[in-house]
């Protein structure tokens, strides 16, 4: 876990959305360098920013659904899904999230992780700043080694997902949207139907936002296009880009 990507094979297919415990992997983590909390009474400021965040998904947020935010005394922890997420699949990802990310970084200063499902991710990050701006790693998720690869070849694949993406991300700098864009294009042999969204955390500036998905497309193409995976997931913990041969979004 200590490269700068995180490659980790997943049974995108064989999940089960409906509560089901995912297996490791279906789960990425990363922990700050920057030296570990000093003090008991820190953990115990996260574990109670995390105990509040859970119950804050009690309540489906409306104004930006998928996303929460609680702190403690010095400690900052956020949730984010999809907006498209069922409320209690959400809730269900984010309560598998939370044990595994404080088991993989007991007492690091800042940690990511990030549980993914056939149609639904999660992310759950703390920090002891409000700009969560020491992990700059990605996680990368893909189909099994044994998913049979598009008949598209890797150029492309990866042209229409460049193209994809200059679409999501201008719904994504939309007003009075979540930060998050869905959308579908037809490309290759037999005209395939590629299925794709993108997403930014809540509070980001657009620029910001941007930037990020664009560094998004680029780590797209490093796990998935260029070995012309049917699908696969990228995600930071300011972003995300996901594409699938089938509709996973509304």
């Amino acid at each position: 876990m200590e490269t700068k990507s995180l490659i980790l094979l997943m049974f995108l297919l064989q999940a089960i959305i409906n509560g089901v415990k995912p297996t490791p992997n279906n789960q990425a983590f990363k922990c700050s360098k920057n030296g570990n909390f000093d003090s008991d009474n820190l953990l115990k400021e996260r574990d109670y920013a995390f105990n509040v965040l859970y119950k804050n998904l009690d309540t489906p947020n409306s104004v930006f659904p998928g996303y929460e935010i609680s702190s403690g005394n010095g400690i900052w922890v956020t949730s984010l899904c999809p907006p498209h997420a069922q409320h209690q699949h959400c809730r269900s990802c984010v309560n598998t999230t939370i044990p595994y990310l404080k088991k993989n970084c007991p007492k690091q200063k800042e940690g990511v992780a990030w549980t993914i499902y056939l149609k639904v991710y999660c992310m759950v990050r703390y920090a002891n700043n409000p700009n969560f701006g020491n992990i700059a790693e990605w996680g990368w998720f893909t189909p099994p080694a044994t998913h049979p690869p598009t008949p598209a070849n890797a150029g492309e694949l990866e042209k229409a997902l460049n193209d994809l993406s200059n679409q999501l991300k201008e719904k994504v700098k939309g007003l009075n949207n979540n930060k998050y864009g869905t959308g579908s294009i037809n490309y290759g042999p037999g005209s395939k139907t590629l299925y794709a969204a993108m997403q930014c955390i809540r509070g980001i500036a657009i620029e910001e936002c941007v930037k990020c998905l664009s560094d998004a497309t680029n780590e797209i193409h490093k796990c998935c296009s260029k070995l012309r995976k049917t699908g696969g997931i990228v995600l930071s913990n300011k972003c995300s880009y996901w594409y699938e041969h089938f509709k996973f979004f509304p």
